[in-house]
């Protein structure tokens, strides 16, 4: 339970509807800042404004959600009434009606981009466990002695890796945990290597996961749960070069650090015997420390980026909300404001003139006001010598009270 609801359980006073829609607010929409699901198109309605409305629903639940102008102007599929998509947007919650809704960026058909869409899946559901998060990562150790490979042992990266590292201190010892690196049994295949490196009697001080590119389903073992979890729970740093540069796998988020292909991999995983030869020890080790904090404050910028993008973003839809809710007042108002209604108005503006003070005074009434303008009702409220101003219809005069006769 979050840390601002037990609170109000547990506090003597209770919050009012404002505070409590804005800590759920926050929730709601940093928790569920990138979403997909999908539905079908129910209740769809166009408005002039150019938004879109409608309804994402399935056997059991239903879903409000927009799409902006200015995104259905960019999109290449628009939702059809009753038919499916797979929606990809944020949640946001209208304050004023205590109403969430599907804000959608992005859709495609059902069955279009399948892969991709389990790839997002999966990748919102292991950053939530916390899989990703930089805090848990190790630290790459500057000068290692022993290099654990977990790749096939025919591949063409265990080649690349071993000529690159070919160019390394001779004290390096390197240990193959070989195991397929494609294909269904590859998962269990892969977690297994990381087991066995972590379980020998003088361990690896880093491990390389590396394999060649291809296809996405060529790569889709480094995606799985199985390979996931076992580099979480790995107690040696992991750096992961899969694929080519434009290549992203699961693995890599997961991985201590990231190289662009394997033999960068084992570029990162040492320093070439020629740079050692260059370098004091404690010149590399300050280097190393720099990069590694470089790379922190790189990753907590960006974090910080994320979150001012989507407050900008909450804003935004609100101002929209409302913007849109305003236009269909006054719309409402135009639609409704009829020659009929026009002549009924101006029959009340003149039955209101007759009544006022003003068409009173006309008739030859004036109004005794006291110096500071307040109204004077009874004889009882003046004496003599007081400044009176009488007000007139068409102005005021001021006299002086000379005499006054009580009843």
């Amino acid at each position: 339970m979050p840390s601002f609801i037990q609170d109000s359980l547990l506090s003597d006073n209770p919050l009012s509807v404002s505070e409590l829609t804005a800590r759920i607010k926050q929730v709601l929409e940093q928790g569920f800042a990138r979403v997909q699901v999908t539905g079908e198109v129910s209740r769809l309605t166009a408005r002039a404004s150019g938004h879109a409305y409608f309804t994402i629903k399935d056997a059991n639940a239903a879903l409000g959600a927009v799409i902006w102008k200015s995104t259905t102007m960019r999109l290449s599929v628009l939702p059809e009434e009753g038919k499916q998509y797979i929606f990809h947007g944020h949640l946001s919650l209208y304050a004023p009606q205590g109403r969430y809704q599907l804000v959608v960026s992005r859709l495609e058909v059902v069955g279009g981009g399948a892969l991709a869409a389990e790839f997002e899946r999966r990748k919102q559901d292991f950053a939530a466990r916390g899989w990703f998060d930089t805090t848990r990562k190790q630290q790459i150790p500057s000068l290692p002695k022993h290099i654990g490979i977990v790749t096939s042992a025919t591949a063409a990266a265990l080649q690349d890796v071993r000529k690159v590292l070919a160019t390394r201190p001779g004290w390096l010892k390197l240990t193959l945990a070989s195991t397929l690196v494609q294909g269904k049994t590859a998962p269990g295949g892969i977690a297994s290597a990381l087991k066995q490196l972590q379980n020998l009697p003088s361990p690896p001080d880093v491990i390389l996961l590396v394999r060649g590119g291809g296809s996405p389903e060529d790569l889709w073992c480094f995606n799985d749960e199985i390979v996931v979890r076992a580099m979480v729970d790995c107690a040696i740093p992991i750096i992961s070069g899969i694929g080519h540069e434009i290549d992203n796998t699961l693995a890599d988020f997961a991985a201590d650090l990231q190289a662009a292909t394997p033999s960068n991999a084992a570029e990162m995983a040492c320093p070439a015997s020629e740079t050692l030869r260059r370098q004091m020890p404690r010149i590399a080790l300050l280097g190393q420390l720099l990069r590694h904090q470089t790379a922190h404050a790189r990753k907590t910028s960006e974090q910080a980026a994320t979150r001012l993008s989507h407050r900008w973003q909450s804003l935004r839809d609100e101002q929209r909300m409302r913007l849109d809710r305003s236009q269909q007042a006054v719309q409402l108002l135009r639609d409704n404001f009829t020659p009929r209604l026009r002549q009924e108005i101006r029959l009340l503006q003149t039955q209101l003139d007759n009544l006022g003070p003003q068409a009173v005074l006309k008739r030859g009434y004036a109004l005794p006001l006291d110096e500071h303008g307040r109204l004077i009702r009874s004889i009882h409220d003046i004496q003599a010598g007081d400044t009176l101003n009488i007000r007139l219809h068409d102005g005021k005069a001021a006299t002086q009270v000379q005499k006054v006769q009580k009843p």
